[in-house]
């Protein structure tokens, strides 16, 4: 599976997310679905059972597991192809206990009293409690069963030389994921991981192409497609490759030759491939909101007391600041901006001063009392052992509140909104009706006086969505004309409160669509 050196611009707007488009008096009919049977890959590594792409495919009747992530917009994610583990995590009830629950889905683990947590100090496992949790080398997150309508299916397309084939299949597994939390950093746009990984890259791909030439030499013109924005590949190629002038080929250096496939393999691994991409994901909506420098996860603390909360939510600044909390080299703000739950049920990577920066939702009279007094004596205005129990039971607050809210069958009720339908005629209605009231308690950040936007990638971030005074969103919408052409009209929104407005309404009605 090749992946991508570069997201275009598209791409990192709409992250995970690709357009679907249907045509209009289309007919779409559901193949049969292919058995499989046990027996085919009964006692087989995954390697040989998932051999090439088609076996990736759900269309051959096995089974399957859904997983919906609880964050609209995920720091990292994986890509097709790549696995992880489902662990249930069971933590026995002290030295007499040895049982092990034996669970319907994954693979169980047993802690016991003294073992650490798996969510580090971000997350908990009661004695006699079982976890279950999604885990793979970049993300720890807890996830939780849900039971999928019986009105709810899965549609798979399949797409061959211009054909697709359309298949319907029951959900037999639901999981809901919890917050993402990072097991490693996303390295910077400029820092060391990116240019190693580059150079790593690009010495896989010439080694691949080299054992496939009879010659075993190749030209810059064999792997140019694999490096499209890439100028500099000819002084990079110098550190593994000789350049043979009369030729006109790059060959192995004297005495070397070409790794095995399996040391090839390990010059990159999936993870870093994910890492990049969410790396260029946060320099693409960095851009997007204006700023011209993005600011790299090599940068001084010092230096980064001046970012505005655009730049704290990078996702190599807040992994970074995840990381450094579970070790306890520092503390984050938990509540308010960044907690992509907006209501409490997740954690916010905002990095704060651990000299008293906490500030616990919810402060008591006395509390204010206490740090006055401490102010009044010439000490510090916080008690450090008081803080760090305010902290501990704000984890463990927001960590209980995530589990009661997202393993709860309780379908949620959305209030009701008078709002015009964005594809008629009202739309002039719908710029003066449309407006609500915002917070103007986060100073706005600077942001782009003119975007093209289109309806698949009006995907901004929900932490800036109310920041935005000079955002500007265009939407070209189709119309037939009276002759029966289809013509395409731009429409022009500056008010930033109908945008946000525009937006949830816009997809509160692909949801309604979709059931």
């Amino acid at each position: 599976m090749q992946y991508k050196t570069k997201l275009s611009t598209k791409e990192a707007r709409s992250f995970h997310r690709p357009g679907l488009h249907f045509n209009v008096n289309y007919e779409i009919r559901f193949s049969k679905i292919k058995p499989r049977k046990k027996k085919t890959y009964r006692g087989k590594d995954v390697q040989s059972v998932l051999k090439i792409t088609k076996d990736l495919s759900l269309m051959d009747g096995c089974n399957f597991i859904l997983l919906e992530y609880s964050e609209e917009y995920p720091f990292v994610m994986s890509n097709f192809g790549m696995g992880s583990r489902l662990i249930n995590y069971y933590r026995r009830k002290g030295p007499d206990d040895e049982s092990r629950p034996k669970c319907e889905i994954g693979e169980t683990q047993v802690l016991m009293s003294q073992d650490r947590s798996p969510f580090w100090n971000f997350g908990t496992v009661d004695p006699g409690e079982t976890v279950p949790t999604l885990y793979n080398n970049m993300v720890r997150a807890p996830i939780f069963k849900q039971n999928p309508k019986p009105t709810d299916f899965l549609v798979i397309r399949n797409t061959q030389a211009n054909q697709s084939h359309y298949y319907l299949r029951n959900i037999p597994n639901l999981f809901v994921v919890g917050q993402l939390l990072p097991v490693t950093d996303v390295p910077g746009p400029h820092s060391r991981k990116v240019t190693t990984a580059a150079k790593n890259r690009l010495k896989m791909v010439c080694y691949r192409v080299v054992k496939r030439k009879p010659e075993k030499a190749i030209i810059l013109k064999d792997i140019a497609e694999h490096f499209p924005e890439n100028n500099e590949m000819r002084q990079k190629m110098k550190e593994f490759m000789s350049y043979n002038k009369p030729k006109g080929v790059w060959e192995m250096n004297a005495g070397e030759v070409v790794p095995d496939e399996s040391v090839i393999r390990t010059m990159v691994k999936p993870e870093d491939l994910c890492l990049l991409e969410a790396m260029q994901v946060g320099v693409r909506h960095l851009a997007d909101s204006g700023y011209s420098k993005t600011v790299d996860d090599e940068v001084d603390d010092d230096d980064k007391e001046g970012m505005s909360l655009e730049q704290q939510l990078t996702p190599w600044v807040s992994t970074k600041n995840f990381i450094n909390a579970t070790s306890g080299k520092a503390m984050l703000q938990l509540h308010g901006e960044g907690d992509p739950s907006g209501r409490g049920e997740a954690f916010s990577f905002v990095k704060t001063s651990m000299k008293g920066g906490y500030k616990p939702v919810g402060e008591s009279v006395e509390e204010k009392m206490d740090k006055q007094r401490l102010k009044e004596l010439g000490g510090h205005a916080y008690n450090v052992a008081r803080q760090q129990q305010m902290y501990e039971a704000a984890i463990d607050q927001i960590w209980r509140a995530q589990h009661r809210s997202l393993s709860s069958q309780m379908e949620p009720e959305m209030p009701d909104t008078e709002f015009e339908d964005a594809h008629n005629d009202h739309h002039e209605d719908l710029l003066e009706e449309g407006r609500t009231p915002r917070s103007e308690a986060v100073p706005p950040s600077p942001w782009l006086n003119n975007v093209d936007v289109d309806e698949t990638m009006s995907q901004f971030s929900r932490f800036s969505a109310t920041n935005r005074r000079n955002k500007v969103l265009r939407i070209q919408r189709k119309f037939r004309g009276p002759n029966g052409n289809v013509e395409t009209r731009s429409e022009t929104i500056r008010d930033p409160k109908v945008i946000r407005q525009y937006l949830q309404r816009r997809r509160e009605l692909d949801a309604e669509k979709t059931q």
